[in-house]
């Protein structure tokens, strides 16, 4: 009996406060404050609005996403392989592919007896038949491979 009484008055409390609240007032059009957005329609240019965010966080979460940063984040990705056989030869040219293409990540791996030249970070099988389409003329040789990959710089 006694915890009917207090769900009862549990409920009472919570629905009776709530409805003591007065109402919201109604939204009307053309009324309030209007925000800047990126057009020649905007009120208020974006030149004239400042303001400063302060984030205020704890030492765990800081030292967290120190952490984080520090290892390395691999994901599935495909590179194109376009060098398999001797060291010298692998070292000569990957040389010479970072010269033609600077932009390209380029990495050497040993895989017994020989060594393997890859290169690219991408993402999709499609970003991959395109690099492969670009460098089959110069290494005519080359093919697709699935691997982990770093994350690729976003343009």
């Amino acid at each position: 009996m006694r915890s009917i009484f207090l769900f009862s008055l549990f409920v009472l409390t919570f629905f009776g406060a709530r409805s003591q609240q007065p109402p919201a007032p109604p939204i009307q059009k053309g009324t309030g404050l209007s925000l800047p957005v990126d057009s020649p329609t905007s009120e208020v240019p974006l030149s004239a609005m400042k303001g400063e965010v302060t984030v205020t966080m704890s030492p765990k979460l800081e030292a967290l996403l120190k952490d984080y940063n520090e290892h390395d984040h691999l994901q599935n990705g495909y590179r194109v392989q376009i060098f398999l056989g001797d060291r010298k030869t692998a070292e000569e040219t990957k040389r010479t592919f970072l010269q033609k293409n600077p932009e390209i990540p380029a990495y050497l791996s040993w895989l017994a007896p020989n060594f393997r030249l890859r290169v690219g970070d991408l993402r999709t099988r499609l970003e991959a038949e395109h690099l492969l389409n670009e460098l089959k003329a110069a290494y005519p040789g080359s093919y697709i491979v699935p691997d982990e990959i770093g994350m690729p710089r976003l343009p």
